[in-house]
């Protein structure tokens, strides 16, 4: 459970971090997309975390996830 509020804190404070200058300087669409990246981290790193998601990301994408890991030379 500390784990995930710890998550939750790190992506927080990124957020927080980056979107005063945002808001500021009113670029919404860049604004938009660092909330969007960081729910889809927090999203995937508590999965993770909790054991929900426990395959590699490679087993999720199936063939062409190792396709695209051997063009860039990961080994399975």
């Amino acid at each position: 459970m500390i784990n995930v509020f710890a998550i939750i804190i790190v992506f927080g404070a990124v957020v927080y971090y980056e979107a005063p200058r945002l808001i500021r300087q009113k670029l919404w669409r860049e604004l938009a997309v660092v909330v969007v990246v960081a729910l889809i981290g927090v999203t995937v790193s508590v999965a993770r975390t909790t054991g929900a998601l426990y395959k590699c990301w490679v087993d999720v994408v199936g063939p062409a996830g190792r396709y695209l890991s051997g063009l860039v030379g990961l080994q399975m």
